[in-house]
C-alpha cells in the first residue's frame, strides 16, 4: 500500500506479532472485541486501572483501514488526554492547520482552525489508519492489555442472565473466551452485535471510497472538501498525508437515489473534473481504490446490555454530516472505560447498572446527532451549500458557528437562531 507504517513498526510484509503476553489463559475480566481506536482506547484505559484486559481482533496488526486519515481538532484533544499526541507529533505526522471548502458553484471558504475553534487544539493531524490504530493498540499492550490477532468472534456466551464472553474461531479452531464484561468495538460489522441482540440488520450507511496518490499538485496543508453537483448527498476530499502523499476519497450519504450511485465511479468523475485533473496530471496512484461503509445510526440502537457495552462505530457513533468517527471512537472509549471500571469494582455488570453508560452517551451525543441529522437534508443541497460557503467566507462569526456545529462544540439549534439567519440573509 506504500505506507510508512511498516518502516515504523516492522519490515514490509512481515506480521509484527499475533499474541502478546499470552502466558495467562484466554479467560479474562474484560474482553474487548475489535482493536480499532475505540477498542484500543477502552483496553488501554482499563488496563491502566489494573484490570485484566484481553483485546482481540480478527486481523493481525498492523493492518490497513479504509479511512480519510484526517484527525479533527476534537480527535487531537482526545489523543492529548490519552498521552499519545506528543509521540505522534515527534514521529513527524503533518499538522493540518485548517480546511478549504469548495462549493458546487466553485467559490471557496478557507478557514484556520485556530481562528474558529476555542475549546480544543487549533489544528488537526493526518495519520494513516494503519499507523494510528497500531499506535493505539501498542499503547494498550504497554499498559498491560493482552492482544490476540486472528480471532473471529461469532457468538455471545450467556449465563445467569448476563453475556459472559464470546465464542469464535482462532486458527480454524473453535475458541471460547469467558469474561466478566464484554466490550464490542467491531465497527460496521454487525456479526457480534447481532449475536448480542442489539441489531438484526445493517442500518443505512455512508458509502466511502478512498485511494492514495503521490505527486498531487497544490497541496496546501489543509483538509479539502469538494461539494459537487453530481454527488449532492456527499462530498469528495483531498487530505495531505505523510511523505507527500494525498488521501483522496468520497463519502456518499444515505439519501433518495444515492443507493443507486457507485462511489468509485463518482470519485473518478471528480478526479476528471478539469480543475482537479490538472492537479493530478503527474500524480501516481499508490495501491488501489478501497471502499467501506460507515454506520451513523446513533442513537437508534442499544449501546449496552447485561454484561456488555458497545463503543465507537459499533454504537453508530460516526458523524452523520461528515462521516468522521475517530474522535467519537476515542471519546466513547474514554467514557466506557470510566464506567466499566466502576461497575466492575462494584461487582455488578447488570443491564440496570450499565445503563449509566447509555445515559452518559445520550447526554453528550444524542441531541447533537439528532440535530445534525435534521439539518443534513437542508444544508447538503447544492444551492444551500453555495450560500453557506459564500457567506461563511465573508462572515467569520457564521463560520465559527458552522464549524462548531460540525465538531459538536456548538448546539445544532443555533443554525436556526436569528443571528445565524441575519448573516445568511445579509
Amino acid at each position: 500500500m506504500g505506507f510508512s507504517c511498516y518502516r515504523r513498526f516492522a519490515p514490509h510484509g512481515q506480521v509484527c506479532y499475533n499474541v502478546h503476553n499470552m502466558t495467562k489463559p484466554l479467560d479474562t475480566e474484560v474482553l474487548v472485541v475489535g482493536a480499532g481506536p475505540a477498542g484500543s482506547t477502552t483496553a488501554y484505559l482499563l488496563a491502566r486501572q489494573g484490570w485484566d484486559v484481553l483485546l482481540v481482533d480478527r486481523a493481525h496488526f498492523p493492518r490497513p483501514k479504509t479511512c480519510g486519515d484526517g484527525l479533527t481538532p476534537r480527535a487531537v484533544a482526545a489523543l492529548h488526554r490519552l498521552g499519545l499526541l506528543s509521540q505522534l507529533l515527534e514521529a513527524g505526522y503533518p499538522r493540518v492547520e485548517g480546511a478549504r471548502m469548495v462549493a458546487p458553484a466553485g467559490h471557496e471558504w478557507c478557514l484556520r482552525f485556530a481562528e474558529v475553534i476555542r475549546q480544543m487544539p487549533g489544528y488537526g493531524l493526518s495519520v494513516p489508519r494503519v499507523e494510528l490504530d497500531e499506535w493505539l493498540r501498542r499503547q494498550a499492550v504497554s499498559a498491560g492489555a493482552r492482544f490476540l490477532g486472528g480471532f473471529h468472534a461469532q457468538a455471545a456466551l450467556r449465563g445467569d442472565g448476563l453475556v459472559n464472553g464470546v465464542q469464535g474461531r482462532l486458527d480454524g479452531q473453535v475458541q471460547t473466551i469467558h469474561a466478566r464484561l464484554t466490550i464490542a468495538a467491531t465497527g460496521v460489522s454487525i456479526g457480534l452485535s447481532r449475536a448480542l441482540g442489539v441489531v438484526d440488520r445493517l442500518p443505512p450507511v455512508v458509502q466511502a471510497v478512498r485511494a492514495y496518490f503521490e505527486g498531487v499538485e497544490a497541496l496546501d496543508g489543509n483538509f479539502e472538501f469538494h461539494f459537487c453537483r453530481q454527488f449532492s448527498s456527499g462530498y469528495a476530499w483531498i487530505f495531505p498525508g505523510p511523505q507527500g502523499q494525498a488521501n483522496v476519497g468520497l463519502g456518499l450519504f444515505p439519501a433518495a437515489g444515492s443507493h443507486r450511485a457507485n462511489p468509485k465511479e463518482l470519485l473518478n468523475e471528480f478526479l476528471n473534473q478539469p480543475d482537479v485533473r490538472q492537479r493530478f496530471r503527474n500524480a501516481r496512484l499508490v495501491g488501489q481504490f478501497q471502499a467501506h461503509p460507515l454506520r451513523t445510526d446513533y442513537p437508534d440502537s442499544p449501546v449496552c446490555g447485561p454484561g456488555f457495552l458497545l463503543v465507537g462505530e459499533a454504537a453508530g457513533l460516526v458523524n452523520p454530516v461528515t462521516g468522521e468517527g475517530i474522535d467519537l471512537a476515542l471519546e466513547s472509549g474514554e467514557i466506557a472505560a470510566t464506567i466499566a471500571g466502576d461497575v466492575l469494582s462494584q461487582g455488578d455488570v447488570s443491564a440496570r447498572t450499565l445503563r449509566r453508560y447509555e445515559r452518559t452517551l445520550h447526554r453528550r451525543f444524542a441531541h447533537w446527532f439528532v440535530g445534525l441529522r435534521r439539518l443534513a437534508p437542508w444544508v447538503m443541497r447544492p444551492r444551500a451549500l453555495n450560500v453557506l460557503i459564500a457567506k461563511a467566507a465573508r462572515w467569520p462569526e457564521l463560520g465559527r458557528t458552522i464549524v462548531g456545529i460540525i465538531l459538536g462544540t456548538t448546539p445544532p439549534w443555533l443554525a436556526f437562531s436569528p443571528r445565524t439567519w441575519w448573516y445568511l440573509l445579509r
